[in-house]
């Protein structure tokens, strides 16, 4: 039976870091203090929350961190580096593997992921970054390829999947689609005119709507 896979909420004392990782050696062959680097990624993470980007600095890092600066440099030279490292992780809360069984079910466990991910402390930060990824183009690809890119290719896997089960899909190109409704979201969660916090379960229930009535009659 095909069963949706939800994702964790990257918590700020114990970063997930993916198995890939773990089997990772620094040259000359001595294993990475994996322990120690994860406590440095939850740190990023909780500095992040606190004190935003333009407040992100390996010395603060270090601190939450309860290392060194060294410590930090030795596996990151640059803030940026060490920033694009740890959002990285973000990819699997904000476009999880799905496969609920139908076409319309994907694409309801696609939007709520990411109102999960931007509703959290962490998530809320997004917005502020995307700022940034407007004067720093390395910036802006890593946020492509952690955001867009995968979410992408799941709503053309479910175009497949549904293709394949004969389900009506969206009338629209997937990718315009997936355009109009994860901007959609990402303006409510920024929540640019200041004037209030996102509703989750509200935004949850209208972009769903909205997706329900692009899929062909």
């Amino acid at each position: 039976m095909s069963q949706t896979i939800v994702p964790h909420t990257l918590p700020l004392k114990n970063i997930h870091v993916p198995t890939r990782d773990r089997t990772a050696t620094r040259a000359p062959g001595r294993p990475v203090n994996l322990r120690l680097k994860d406590n440095i990624l939850a740190a990023i993470a909780q500095v992040l929350v606190e004190e935003g980007y333009q407040g992100l600095t390996i010395s603060r890092v270090a601190k939450a961190a309860g290392v060194s600066t060294a410590t930090v440099y030795r596996r990151w030279p640059t803030k940026q580096a060490m920033f694009f490292d740890a959002i990285r992780l973000w990819r699997d809360d904000l476009t999880p593997q799905i496969d609920t069984g139908s076409f319309t079910g994907d694409v309801d466990e696609l939007i709520a992921a990411r109102i999960r991910f931007l509703d959290t402390p962490l998530g809320r930060t997004y917005g502020t970054l995307l700022g940034e990824a407007v004067h720093d183009p390395e910036f802006g690809q890593v946020l492509w390829e952690v955001s867009v890119v995968p979410a992408r290719a799941q709503m053309a896997l479910f175009f497949e999947r549904a293709s394949r089960r004969g389900e009506k899909v969206f009338y629209q190109h997937p990718d315009t689609v997936l355009d109009m409704l994860l901007s959609t979201i990402h303006f409510r969660a920024m929540n640019l005119l200041g004037r209030e916090p996102m509703d989750a379960a509200r935004t949850l229930k209208e972009i769903r709507s909205l997706a329900h009535s692009l899929i062909s009659g």
